[in-house]
């Protein structure tokens, strides 16, 4: 067993680093022919268009996704009256979001009409967006990591076909890849439509009220948007503190820096389910150090040849993102034993504590990143992201210690028995 009691649970992470891995590897295998088709230039000027529209989407949700979740999970015969209910709160925050990001594009956009339009298509697709999120969310309460698997990969790859064949045929631009970006993972969001549960509801089952989803996905939403905020405000604040060569360049250098997180995310989205239905310290410390392990080997593996593989894939003038990929790779692998005591606390209905360390987190980095961007650029807000990640991820734990005892260092320190898990980790998902 990977991380705890049972096939299932291990089959689900396995499942969900499959699904996982799709959208890091199809950014990897788009991110040379954007870099190659749009300059540096041109992809700062892509990403200055869609960072907007990922911290308005998760504004949106208003954590009600992740409430979905948690219910379903408490209780599987309650799925369709929480899918109803969810879904019509989410599409009245949808369309407010809308409305938000319509008004704030020429704000963002620096007086450029071109990136106005743009920022305002992308906003577009904000109600969707949220829906497929809570389509995700009932799915992994429902344990359906298959679903969520195929879905997360199905996104990304016709987002990485659609700017291959684009740009074979001349049509790859600015515009075109905003286009793919945005209407890819609401492609992806079809596979729910097909796969359905087998489990039966139950209207005579206690369901959780408006009140109820609000409650539980407020206080999960805070620290959502401060998530959000910590990853990709620097982002949104690169042009105007600095430059779309700047932005180009720290792009490239989040996508990859991004990959290991391919099994962290798997492994947290999976444990916050299965920790909701039954409580055990021993098997969420276990899979915050396998986490950790597979994480660790992953970046390594990714930052020695640096030097050789990011001028070849991406072209000599991307040279320059190396030290700021290597940095953002120390943040990534810091941030993991707290994430996954994150999902801990919001199992165990105390999401707020994690939203907490979140928002302590961001406001570091936005300090940081006011502070250092200007004078260093990318690196600057690479910087900023490590001092965050340490920071939220150090609260978590700290706090699981507080409310639940479980000691600090067990979400640290490596075991013999975690690296013989690692390794059966690696031989399943390879295996598959």
């Amino acid at each position: 067993m990977v991380v705890g009691s049972g096939a299932s649970l291990s089959g689900g992470v396995v499942k969900n680093i499959l699904g996982n891995v799709a959208g890091p590897l199809a950014g990897l295998a788009s991110a040379p022919i954007l870099a190659h088709a749009l300059g540096v230039d041109g992809r700062g000027e892509v990403a200055a268009a869609t960072a907007p529209f990922l911290l308005i989407s998760t504004l949106a949700t208003l954590g009600i996704p992740e409430a979905a979740t948690y219910f379903v999970a408490k209780n599987e015969r309650v799925f369709r009256t929480v899918r109803a209910r969810a879904s019509l709160v989410l599409v009245l925050t949808g369309i407010l979001a809308t409305g938000l990001g319509l008004a704030i594009a020429p704000l963002l956009a620096v007086d450029d009409p071109n990136l106005v339009t743009l920022i305002m298509f992308a906003s577009l697709a904000i109600v969707p967006t949220v829906l497929v999120g809570l389509l995700r969310g009932v799915a992994a309460g429902l344990a359906m990591w298959t679903s969520v698997a195929i879905e997360r990969a199905l996104g990304p790859m016709i987002r990485l076909i659609a700017i291959v064949v684009l740009a074979v045929t001349g049509g790859l631009d600015v515009v075109t890849a905003t286009i793919c970006i945005v209407v890819s993972p609401v492609l992806g969001g079809v596979i729910y439509l097909v796969h359905r549960s087998r489990i039966k509801h139950s209207s005579d089952s206690p369901v959780p009220s408006h009140v109820a989803l609000l409650n539980y996905g407020s206080r999960v939403w805070l620290g959502s948007v401060a998530g959000v905020l910590l990853m990709r405000i620097d982002q949104v604040l690169m042009v105007p503190l600095s430059s779309t060569y700047q932005l180009g360049l720290y792009v490239v250098a989040v996508t990859i820096s991004e990959l290991p997180l391919v099994v962290n995310t798997a492994v947290r989205e999976v444990m916050f389910a299965s920790d909701a239905r039954s409580t055990v310290d021993s098997r969420l410390t276990r899979a915050a150090r396998i986490s950790l392990v597979v994480c660790l080997i992953v970046a390594v593996a990714i930052a020695a040849p640096s030097v050789w593989w990011v001028p070849l894939l991406f072209g000599e003038g991307f040279r320059e993102a190396i030290p700021t990929m290597l940095i953002l790779l120390v943040g990534v692998i810091a941030g993991i034993p707290g994430s996954i005591a994150g999902s801990g606390l919001s199992a165990r209905g105390l999401p707020q504590l994690r939203s907490y360390s979140l928002v302590v987190a961001f406001m570091v980095n936005l300090i940081v990143v006011l502070l250092l961007v200007p004078v260093w650029g990318a690196a600057g807000a690479a910087l900023a992201t490590v001092l965050g990640n340490v920071v939220s991820s150090n609260i978590n734990v700290i706090q699981m210690k507080r409310r639940f005892g479980v000691p600090f260092w067990s979400f640290y320190l490596i075991r013999v028995q975690d690296l013989r898990d690692t390794f059966r980790l690696v031989h399943r998902v390879l295996k598959r």
